[in-house]
């Protein structure tokens, strides 16, 4: 999950799939952990603009989150 680049995967099939499931989705909630934010990928699944909101874990740094902030989305601290 990127603040520019979107939600990317490095699998074809994994982006294809996840992308189907959140076009079709009410919204889209990510469950990232801390490597996993500001990191991007070849394929793309998403835009950030498609998602609502990320659960991270309670300890990831709010330097890390405070771009996704930023862009509207809602960030949830798992406890």
């Amino acid at each position: 999950m990127h603040a520019e680049a979107g939600l990317s995967t490095g699998d074809l099939e994994e982006a294809d799939v996840k992308r189907a499931l959140s076009t079709r989705a009410a919204e889209t909630i990510v469950l990232a952990s801390a490597e996993k934010l500001n990191a991007a990928s070849p394929y793309v699944i998403a835009l950030l603009s498609q998602v609502s909101g990320i659960i991270v874990e309670a300890e990831t740094p709010e330097e890390i989150v405070a771009d996704f902030r930023r862009l509207g989305i809602t960030v949830t601290r798992a406890s």
